[in-house]
């Protein structure tokens, strides 16, 4: 490695280089039986140079010597039609700087195709136990990667990560109804317990098998911890550096300023212990540091990698990280992303709050991203399970149904958030939100 990124040295001004290995075991079920189970290995390397002011970039999957030099070339001569580079490479770190997170577990890593797919048939028997009828689908996925990088500037650092996830989704269909409930979690740690993802379908699949009518028109309207995700997506896209940079974030330059309710508060956090997103450092060898975003309903800052915080005059947030795309990790160049998104819970209890809503809907699951405009906040999403209040009470499933709204208006404008924070599809920890007033309708009604 350091003989590669010497060589890089020698043919530009300054160099990096990032390495993945890594084996991942996906297992998967259809239709209450396994389809699918196999290994793959993967490992690639991706080269970084600032040459002329310029940044050039290549990756390959072949780490031998032998593509060294050719990876090298290449790199160089992209640089000549490259991006002005606004950065310098990160230094070595300190000691006792910060302490790595938690994300290495042997017991994950000793984890084989057969152990998954006794987890997957576990938890196709807990939900078809309770109804043979239900079709279920389960994804689980054991991964297990080395990261190294290293520059020229003599920083960077490796490490191992292990990770655990779990997706299981339950379907029925009843005459021309089809319903259909998700879930998906995970964690860095053997601990974890993949019977919790069915036992959570199945509570959700008990509360919607009873269909309730709503109404078209503005009311109360709670999204749980997995429905909230368009609201807080459009809230990451306003906090991405990279956009407040171009201008297309509503929430550029307003660093300082109280844009929504006192009671939000958002930041990102890659220390966590075993938490799926946490990492040492980022993509860039920046190390890894909570970031507050919104305090206080107060815009605290943006999120940057090392590129985008050059160009907007300020430090990386150590939030660069290599987006896979279509292909793998090591195959892009480093953008501002967000690890493990953490909302502040509130002071309400989640009972309290549904007794609170006199005639309202319940948000739990929306189908893809749903539409409207990310940038400016406004979203329109088609309920995927959703359920119907009327006097404090969960009445039964609602159907055919969308809301619609404003991010930032909704967000400011909230009647309660719940006492409890949990995590939504491994990306995010969310307490519930309570929204005064939101457009719903629904079809033909």
């Amino acid at each position: 490695m350091r003989d590669l990124l010497d060589m890089a040295a020698g043919h530009a001004d300054a160099a990096e280089l990032y390495i993945a290995n890594s084996e991942t075991i996906p297992a998967t079920f259809e239709m209450n039986k396994l389809k699918h189970v196999e290994t793959r290995r993967m490992q690639g390397v991706a080269l970084r140079v600032i040459k002329s002011g310029r940044i050039g970039f290549s990756s390959s999957t072949d780490t031998s010597k032998s593509a060294a030099q050719e990876l090298i070339s290449m790199t160089a001569d992209s640089a000549d039609v490259g991006e002005p580079a606004k950065f310098d490479l990160p230094g070595p770190l300190l000691d006792g700087e910060s302490a790595a997170p938690l994300i290495y577990d042997d017991g994950i890593a000793q984890l084989d195709a057969d152990a998954l797919v006794g987890m997957g048939q576990e938890i196709v028997d807990i939900i078809t136990e309770y109804d043979p009828s239900i079709k279920c689908g389960v994804q689980l996925e054991r991964k297990v990667e080395d990261i190294a990088i290293a520059n020229s500037n003599r920083g960077g650092g490796n490490y191992r990560k292990t990770t655990l996830t779990v997706m299981a989704d339950a379907l029925l269909v009843e005459g021309n109804d089809i319903f259909e409930v998700l879930d998906m979690d995970g964690s860095c740690c053997s601990d974890f317990d993949h019977r919790s993802v069915a036992h959570e379908v199945l509570e959700r699949v008990k509360l919607g098998r009873k269909i309730a009518e709503v109404h078209t028109g503005r009311m109360p309207v709670l999204f749980t911890h997995r429905g909230i995700m368009p609201l807080l997506m459009a809230l990451q896209s306003a906090l991405n550096g990279k956009t407040a940079l171009e201008g297309a974030s509503p929430l550029a330059g307003r660093i300082g300023r109280r844009v929504l309710d006192p009671r939000v508060c958002v930041y990102d956090d890659p220390t966590r212990d075993w938490a799926l997103g946490s990492c040492p450092m980022d993509g860039e060898g920046v190390q890894s540091r909570r970031t507050p975003l919104i305090e206080a309903g107060i815009v605290k800052g943006f999120y940057y990698d090392l590129q985008t915080a050059g160009r907007a005059g300020t430090s990386s947030t150590g939030n660069g990280f290599r987006q896979a795309g279509a292909g793998d990790y090591f195959e892009g160049q480093p953008t501002p992303a967000l690890t493990n998104v953490m909302v502040a819970p509130g002071c309400e209890r989640l009972d309290d709050m549904i007794a609170s809503m006199d005639d309202g809907v319940i948000v739990d699951q929306v189908m893809g991203a749903g539409q409207g405009n990310i940038l400016t906040g406004d979203f329109s999403v088609n309920v995927h399970l959703g359920f119907k209040v009327e006097k404090g009470k969960i009445v039964g499933r609602v159907k055919d149904t969308m809301v619609a709204g404003n991010a930032m208006e909704a967000l400011s404008n909230i009647a309660a958030i719940s006492d409890c924070a949990k995590w939504a599809f491994g990306e995010y920890s969310s307490p519930a939100f309570l929204f005064r007033s939101l457009g719903v309708a629904a079809k033909g009604r």
